[in-house]
């Protein structure tokens, strides 16, 4: 079982207006998010963000990477209530522009540790494509 998953889309916006969605990393666009609170500035590397879902479920990242030259940007889950099933996992989220068009291409890539399950990988996957179609669907506004 691959504890690696890759979800990517085209948004149908220029990539200065996709990256400023996704590097401010309070999760707005995505439907399944309640509510984001940071501790400093969300391209400050080291800083952290509790990230409330609709469900109650609260995570904390913690950015790790944060590049305005690669429009990319890594996190990792350091808390999560309830707990989550494996020890760790990184998250990278990738905002290139397509020249043909002005649009961009959006990556957002699950890295977990061995003791990922099948189950929670899948899960990642159809929450990733949903946040990228509520991204879509957001940057239209």
């Amino acid at each position: 079982m691959s504890t690696h998953n890759v979800e990517s889309c085209v948004i149908n916006a220029p990539v200065e207006k996709v990256w400023a969605a996704m590097s401010a990393q309070d999760f707005k666009f995505w439907s399944l998010v309640k509510s984001t609170e940071q501790t400093s500035s969300p391209s400050e590397v080291g800083s952290t963000r509790d990230v409330t879902f609709n469900d109650g479920t609260v995570q904390t990242y913690r950015l790790l990477e944060y590049s305005l030259a690669k429009n990319a940007l890594t996190y990792e889950i350091i808390d999560s209530k309830p707990a989550v099933t494996f020890l760790s996992a990184q998250h990278t989220i990738k905002v290139t522009r397509v020249t043909a068009d002005n649009t961009s291409f959006v990556q957002w890539i699950s890295d977990y540790s061995a003791d990922g399950s099948e189950t929670a990988v899948v899960d990642a996957k159809y929450k990733k494509l949903e946040a990228l179609a509520d991204l879509a669907k957001y940057l239209k506004n």
